[in-house]
């Protein structure tokens, strides 16, 4: 890469997720390295997502009722196979 290209400055503030998104799509993290300090984080994970395959019969018939209920896919699934296995306890 040439040394002498001239790179943008970091904003100090982006205003959203999608403003800093369109920086950093365009924008290399390599070439800020000397202006980047190291954050230290935690995080609290209350909540666990299983990606579980489902087959796309059951998929489409739950996207249909998730339409006709103005909920989404995933709560149509969730509430179905609660109700189920709460039964079969």
């Amino acid at each position: 890469m040439d040394m002498n290209k001239r790179k943008d400055t970091i904003p100090e503030h982006f205003n959203s997720a999608e403003e800093a998104g369109e920086f950093w799509d365009s924008h290399s993290a390599g070439n800020y390295w000397d202006e980047m300090e190291e954050e230290e984080m935690e995080f609290d994970i209350q909540k666990r997502t299983f990606l579980v395959p489902v087959d796309s019969r059951i998929y489409q018939l739950a996207k249909k009722r998730a339409e006709a209920e103005h909920r989404t896919v995933e709560q149509i699934i969730n509430t179905l196979l609660d109700r189920e296995l709460v039964k079969a306890k």
